[in-house]
């Protein structure tokens, strides 16, 4: 129950928090390298999802033509 107390831990004095400069992002990254990342995961990701669905509808819709 660590997560649910009261104060949260991330607000009590001398977390990480407060150790962080305020023009810093938490993950290092500018907001050209984090949108080049995701894409680069998301987008391969998504194009053989697809591939994979529009086949195997396509497949499916072919059979129960022919039957």
């Amino acid at each position: 129950m660590v997560f649910l107390s009261v104060p949260h831990a991330w607000h009590l004095v001398g977390t990480w928090s407060e150790q962080l400069p305020s023009d810093s992002s938490l993950i290092g990254m500018g907001q050209t390298e984090l949108v080049m990342t995701l894409h680069s995961i998301f987008l391969p990701l998504s194009l053989v999802i697809s591939y994979y669905l529009y086949n195997r509808f396509s497949k499916n819709n072919s059979t129960n033509v022919k039957g």
